[in-house]
């Protein structure tokens, strides 16, 4: 579906402002299949969503195969920092994947169990409680919050529950720098140099 210059940049921003990104992929696959090329710029970005090939590329037996976007970095660092195992290559994700497999052992992640459920419970109870108050409930700051809470308890041993306001606060920021990432990226803030330095 490739088209020069623009590339699918305006069907992705009508698809994105409608909240229909996914549908926008699906449509795409439906077309052309599990692995399409698409343009996003002046790069043409190949897009893998056949299982066994995406096994692949996240295997290690090819990890030096295959190279993540060169502008990753950019999207990922307001967000998540440079040091970790999403947007690290080779040696550094190598030390970050040393650092954290002690951490996703089968017997911490059954440890953690617990807390996942009853994190759950207590969110699943919040949602109950909004529903039948007939209220709006914003389900991805919920969801955001739910995946925070069961992070800081499983690795400082506290939720949010010791701060007022420490979950609303929290994912309040994370979802208003996910805003930002998004709101330069559609608008391609991010490739242009000059602009890229400019706070918005």
């Amino acid at each position: 579906p490739f088209v020069a210059l623009v590339d699918q940049l305006p069907e992705m921003r009508r698809a994105s402002e409608k909240d229909a990104g996914v549908e926008y992929r699906m449509g795409l696959v439906q077309k052309h299949g599990y692995v399409y090329l698409t343009g996003f710029d002046p790069t043409i970005r190949l897009s893998v969503i056949e299982p066994d090939m995406i096994a692949d590329i996240f295997g290690r037996t090819h990890v030096q195969d295959y190279r993540k976007p060169s502008d990753m970095e950019q999207f990922f660092k307001p967000l998540i920092g440079l040091h970790n195992l999403l947007v690290s290559e080779e040696a550094e994700h190598e030390r970050a994947q040393k650092i954290l497999n002690p951490a996703f052992h089968f017997i911490k992640l059954q440890s953690m169990i617990s807390i996942i459920v009853e994190q759950t419970i207590k969110a699943i109870n919040e949602l109950l409680l909004l529903s039948s108050q007939h209220k709006v409930v914003d389900l991805q700051s919920e969801l955001n919050a739910l995946t925070l809470t069961i992070i800081s308890s499983s690795a400082f041993g506290k939720g949010f529950e010791t701060i007022a306001n420490a979950k609303q606060i929290v994912c309040l920021a994370f979802t208003e720098v996910l805003e930002a990432i998004e709101y330069r990226t559609i608008r391609m803030i991010n490739h242009i140099p000059l602009i890229s330095q400019l706070p918005y």
